[in-house]
């Protein structure tokens, strides 16, 4: 490989990708929901550029504490999905302009583009969008849920028959959700989600119906949105009982990244946090999806709620608020102000901005949690995975949200394998 490839140099990149490209003996399935979005075309790019041997920054499985375990090569990562609307050429042109993506590897990875284009299958919408999506996603909408569920392991199963690729895992990434109440029966750990899936209504939870194919196909599931994915107590238990890992929810890149981080050095330190207010600034595809107050309960709750597990004051007031800002395109902008008390009453406050590209930070977090989940897989790991409870907002198996310890259980769980 030439220094330039081994720097990251886009060019060498992509003109280097065919001969770092030859056969493998086994490839891996990435299956992502929300395939055209912006988080799956940075990933899409990302692998790619990676192949020819640009830096892994931003993964947590390249650091030394994976030094000594075996991981799924990113590699032999291949990479297809589901969605309703859209075009991956035209998001990575925007990735580019905006600064996110390099512009001579989204020019080279143009029959890259074609080739994933092509595999794609048509995703299930909320009914609400019937008229938003294309026509082959519309006609999905026709299908009672449990027929959703089935065309989706029909997709599952079309690709996993690709010479030398058997496993995968399914990440869903698609825009924030309307917020609805689970159907009777979803509370019960017992059930099983395919006979529930039989009288669910039509607005079911569309990260209900692809868990359930996920599972249903023994593939590990990956929520990165706010909605109910596999917290859902019929989901987690049938995961459980059927030997397969699930993860979530709600992936934490930005703001409520450093809120866990920052807001037990306060509590360490014996600082009563007073009040901690967030405001949040998004321009792409989610920013403009939570402009509906129905789909920015979940997100919102999500990002509010960690202060209250970690900080002891019981009287601590907290507000997050979350603005679309159509010029931002793919970047994030959070403004916090912490007001607390130290010694002998004295008030005191730590301001402080965060922006960052959401892809650009998610990205490399999917491709973390996909070779933890097959790493968990692996070893006998089944149901709600608490030790991958640092990459989520909300996480499943735990309340813990200091992000220390959330390191050091997932670290336990790496040396204890």
């Amino acid at each position: 490989m030439d220094n330039a490839a081994r720097h990251g140099d886009p060019s060498s990149v992509a003109r280097q990708a065919d001969s770092v490209l030859s056969p493998d003996p086994e490839k891996f399935g990435l299956f992502l929901v929300g395939a055209r979005g912006a988080i799956a075309t940075t990933i899409l790019h990302g692998l790619e550029a990676m192949r020819a041997g640009t830096p892994p920054i931003g993964l947590v499985t390249e650091t030394g504490m994976f030094a000594n375990v075996r991981l799924a090569d990113p590699a032999r990562f291949r990479c297809s999905g589901w969605d309703v609307a859209g075009d991956v050429h035209r998001a990575a042109s925007d990735l580019a302009r905006t600064g996110v993506l390099p512009h001579d590897l989204v020019e080279l990875a143009a029959a890259l583009r074609d080739r994933f284009e092509m595999d794609l299958a048509p995703g299930v919408p909320e009914p609400e969008d019937e008229d938003l999506v294309d026509p082959q996603s519309a006609e999905r909408l026709k299908l009672p849920p449990a027929r959703m569920v089935d065309a989706l392991r029909h997709d599952l199963r079309e690709w996993l028959q690709e010479p030398r690729m058997r496993r995968g895992v399914v990440v869903y990434l698609a825009s924030a959700e309307r917020s609805r109440p689970l159907p009777p029966g979803w509370d019960n750990p017992e059930a099983n989600p395919l006979d529930l899936l039989e009288v669910a209504p039509e607005t079911i939870s569309r990260s209900l119906l692809y868990g359930a194919a996920a599972i249903a196909e023994g593939l590990p599931y990956i929520n990165f949105t706010s909605a109910p994915g596999a917290s859902a107590a019929a989901m987690s238990g049938w995961a459980k009982r059927v030997g397969v890992p699930v993860f979530g929810n709600d992936g934490k890149t930005g703001e409520t990244l450093l809120k866990t981080a920052l807001a037990p050095m306060f509590r360490d330190r014996h600082l009563n946090v007073m009040s901690w207010e967030g405001y949040n600034m998004l321009g792409n595809r989610d920013g403009a999806a939570l402009t509906d107050p129905i789909r920015a309960l979940g997100k919102v709750a999500n990002k509010d709620a960690v202060l209250h597990e970690i900080l002891p004051n019981p009287r601590l007031h907290t507000g997050v608020r979350i603005d679309f800002v159509p010029s931002l395109h793919d970047w994030k902008t959070a403004m916090d102000y912490v007001h607390f008390e130290g010694f002998l009453g004295t008030h005191m406050s730590l301001q402080f901005t965060w922006h960052g590209s959401d892809s650009a930070l998610a990205a490399p977090l999917v491709i973390d949690l996909a070779r933890i989940a097959m790493l968990a897989q692996d070893r006998g790991e089944a149901g709600a995975f608490a030790p991958a409870a640092a990459f989520f907002k909300n996480p499943l198996g735990t309340r813990e949200q200091d992000f220390h310890r959330q390191m050091a259980m997932l670290h336990s769980w790496i040396l204890g394998g």
